[in-house]
């Protein structure tokens, strides 16, 4: 193997590894974002539920 077949042979296995590494870290905070944003949403829905269900209950509970 030639030197300069050698250099292109790391540098392709370099931006491999880096796109590999980019890849991982794009994935990652997407999915960090988007569990975050599924249990705030999921907190702010429970919170109304829980206080329209107990208003429900409790007007049942007159009648």
């Amino acid at each position: 193997m030639s030197e300069s077949t050698e250099t292109i042979y790391r540098v392709k296995i370099a931006l491999q590894l880096s796109f590999i590494v980019w890849v991982m870290l794009v994935v990652f905070i997407f999915y960090a974002t988007f569990e975050t944003t599924i249990k705030m949403y999921g907190t702010f829905f429970v919170a109304v539920y829980n206080s329209y269900l107990h208003s429900f209950s409790a007007g049942r509970d007159r009648l």
